[in-house]
């Protein structure tokens, strides 16, 4: 009896373990962790259909929409009703460079730091929403008016999160982000000849 009951228990731990491993494997197929069949990972996009790149800012993980293209960087984080907590957009410029940001046809505050080519901040600011368009204003009298946020020398790459979060992490000059240079390198020319 003692050994049916031996065997039973074995059977049993074996069962549990098979569905504990087969539970597992169900979670692995995370969306963000997805592989091909040939091994690489399969890029995170977007609503907007630009890709995700997961940047670690003061030790908290920020899914970040990367614009590496003129037509991508000009639409930025225009006309959203919000940015998600722990997400924003990382902006990628081919080289370092005075840069100038405006709030054209945003519609929420939000935070911007501007970054050196290794990843340090320069500068950071927040930006604020502005009055929209009226049917009287011309375009070029709507953009005229629009507070710019100056970069400083030497910008490549951006970065705009919610509102608040360049104080609550303590994002200011001199502090450091890395961010993966190869792999911003790869969005530049992708998004160079997608168009997207």
């Amino acid at each position: 009896m003692k050994r049916t009951t031996a065997i039973r228990i074995g059977l049993l731990a074996l069962v549990v373990i098979a569905l504990g491993g087969l539970a597992y494997a169900a979670n692995r197929t995370d969306e963000k962790n997805d592989k091909t069949a040939s091994g690489k990972t399969t890029p995170v996009k977007a609503k907007s259909g630009l890709p995700v790149e997961r940047v670690v800012i003061q030790g908290e993980d920020f899914d970040l929409e990367v614009a590496a293209n003129e037509a991508n960087i000009q639409r930025g984080l225009s006309n959203r009703p919000e940015i998600a907590p722990k997400t924003g957009m990382i902006f990628v410029f081919p080289s370092g460079n005075d840069r100038s940001f405006w709030m054209i046809n945003c519609l929420i505050d939000m935070d911007i730091a501007y970054l050196a080519p290794d990843g340090t901040v320069v500068s950071v600011f927040t930006m604020k929403k502005e009055a929209p368009k009226s049917e009287s204003e011309s375009d070029n009298d709507y953009q005229i008016r629009l507070k710019r946020y100056p970069s400083g020398p030497g910008i490549q790459f951006v970065i705009e999160t919610p509102a608040g979060t360049n104080d609550a992490l303590k994002i200011k000059p001199g502090v450091k982000i890395a961010i993966d240079r190869s792999k911003m390198a790869g969005y530049l020319k992708s998004q160079a000849s997608s168009g997207n």
